[in-house]
């Protein structure tokens, strides 16, 4: 998206440097710390290869080959893997190497601070290898920048705390139902595992790829260096700088810290870059409030260096954003992943002009992406009410069928995000769509299989804020006392469930399920049959 005219991409020029200038004095708050430390055993992985690569090791590094298949060489210390079954875990100063099965007389562990792995596939098969991992072809100058990797890890080392969790507000699962698995699934390093209801992430593992937090519907797991709030302030700070500046047409061209150098180079005047730790590591909500700040366009660069897994999950996550664009009257092309070299060809301008909004940053992802949606929806000239959205999307409702539905109410302590709650006074179902996240508990959790998910989004905010009554009945009365103590319906399910049950055949028993709690009780401690006395005794030979 350039210019033709050499006076405005002087004054885009100028206005670009302002902006970029400007985004780096806003500070950013710190984070945790990480620690590794490194004492220089290596373990080195694979065949004949790796015999003859131990001997290059530098003296301060103490080198052990893990033969995967070949014979062994006089003088190098080695322990052969003889067809056992090879499991790692661990990372830099850490690692557990097991052969073999538990129990078994041939199980061995190794240790080791690094392991270089020069097998024909790589032991470890994740895009995103532990700190301390390095995988290289057996040829010697890639064996050679491979050892002075190693040896370039041996010491103490520090790395930022990337993540935050909050399990509140964690939709992975509810009173053993599983719902929400998006970032287990997604993390290219495996630092995220599953522990009940919450997950867990390993910090030495965690490499900050982010996508994590951007697959996450609640926001239970959130970037942390820097953080949402901080990055939503420097785009903020970036778009205004450069408009005040009389910066035209700004493109917000988001990019990995790494790639940055490739990028950089011959880039239109009004392309503004935002470098991320990965591209990963800002989600729809940032991609949002970007356009909501006046963004003609966001790009997010693809490089090579960016994961298979993590670009189709990129790609899905715009591909549920694109449809809420779209819905509003906006161009379809407004969020698109490129490469750089696509980036620099000519483009039209995207977004029409609106009025930028100016909420400052905050850290809870769903309530800025509905402050920018909100205000994409104000500037619109013709948004739809209702815009569907492709299934998995992280908004929209679920459908009851009052058939089925017995108001057992099971849904509502089971919802994660407080979307589904119970009503008033009689047995209700309410419905707040602007919470719900369409993690499916409640769809699993129900026992009379009533609710449906509906991935959708409602435009117009007074309308998606309301709360709507999903399902309601008359309340059955104690036929003793009169309470109202449950849903009709439910009863009288349990009534033809019950109907040839042997403990149920009696007139009296069959009264005592239409009665509340403490009438039950009541009922039962004063009926000698129900408390078994003045029964025959029991005859014992």
């Amino acid at each position: 998206m350039s210019s033709t005219n050499n006076g405005t991409d002087t004054i885009n020029a100028a206005a670009r440097d302002a902006a970029m200038q400007a985004m780096r004095q806003v500070s950013v708050t710190p984070t945790g710390i990480v620690e590794y430390r490194s004492k220089g055993k290596v373990i080195i992985i694979g065949g004949d290869e790796a015999i003859e690569c131990a001997p290059r090791v530098n003296e301060n590094l103490q080198a052990q080959v893990l033969l995967l298949e070949g014979s062994e060489e006089p003088g190098v210390p080695l322990v052969p893997a003889g067809g056992r079954k090879i499991s790692i875990d661990g990372y830099l100063g850490a690692f557990t190497i097991s052969l073999g099965e538990p129990g078994k007389p041939n199980f061995e562990q190794m240790t080791a601070d690094m392991i270089l792995d020069l097998g024909a596939k790589p032991q470890l098969t994740m895009s995103m290898k532990p700190p301390g991992y390095v995988v290289a072809t057996s040829d010697s100058v890639a064996t050679g920048d491979a050892l002075q990797t190693l040896q370039d890890l041996v010491g103490t080392f520090e790395k930022p705390r990337y993540f935050n969790y909050n399990a509140d507000i964690c939709a992975h699962s509810r009173s053993g139902k599983a719902g929400c698995n998006r970032c287990i699934d997604a993390c290219p390093a495996y630092a995220i595992i599953s522990i009940g209801e919450k997950i867990e992430v390993n910090p030495n593992l965690c490499q900050g790829g982010g996508i994590c937090s951007t697959v996450c519907p609640t926001g239970a797991i959130t970037y942390a260096y820097p953080s949402a709030a901080d990055s939503l302030n420097r785009l903020r700070v970036l778009l205004q700088t450069y408009t005040t500046k009389g910066g035209q047409d700004p493109v917000v061209a988001i990019v990995a810290e790494h790639d940055v150098d490739g990028v950089d180079d011959a880039m239109p005047s009004n392309i503004l870059l935002f470098a991320v730790e990965e591209l990963a590591s800002v989600g729809l909500d940032f991609w949002l409030a970007a356009l909501a700040y006046g963004a003609k366009a966001v790009r997010l660069i693809d490089t090579a260096s960016n994961p298979d897994w993590v670009r189709s999950l990129l790609v899905e996550q715009i591909g549920f954003v694109t449809p809420m664009v779209t819905g509003l009257g906006y161009p379809a092309e407004a969020i698109r992943m490129m490469t750089a070299i696509e980036l620099a060809a000519d483009m039209p301008t995207v977004m029409p002009a609106i009025k930028p909004a100016t909420f400052g940053g905050l850290t809870e992802k769903r309530r800025v992406a509905y402050l920018a949606l909100d205000h994409l929806f104000e500037q619109a000239t013709t948004p739809n009410a209702f815009i569907d959205l492709p299934a998995g999307a992280p908004f929209g409702a679920i459908e009851i069928d009052k058939q089925r539905c017995t108001l057992c109410l099971a849904c509502t302590s089971a919802c994660p995000a407080s979307a589904v709650t119970a009503g008033g006074d009689g047995p209700q179902l309410v419905f707040n769509e602007t919470n719900c996240v369409q993690c499916g508990i409640c769809q699993s959790t129900c026992p009379e299989q009533a609710i449906h998910l509906i991935p959708r989004f409602i435009a117009d905010p007074s309308q998606r804020q309301r709360a709507e009554l999903l399902h309601s009945e008359e309340p059955f009365c104690c036929v003793n006392c009169g309470k109202p103590f449950a849903p009709k319906a439910a009863i009288e399910k349990m009534l033809s469930k019950l109907e040839d049950h042997y403990m149920f055949q009696g007139a009296k028993a069959r009264q005592r399920l239409k009665m509340c709690e403490d009438c039950r009780v009541v009922d039962v401690v004063q009926d000698n049959e129900a408390m078994g006395r003045g029964l025959p005794p029991v005859v014992r030979h």
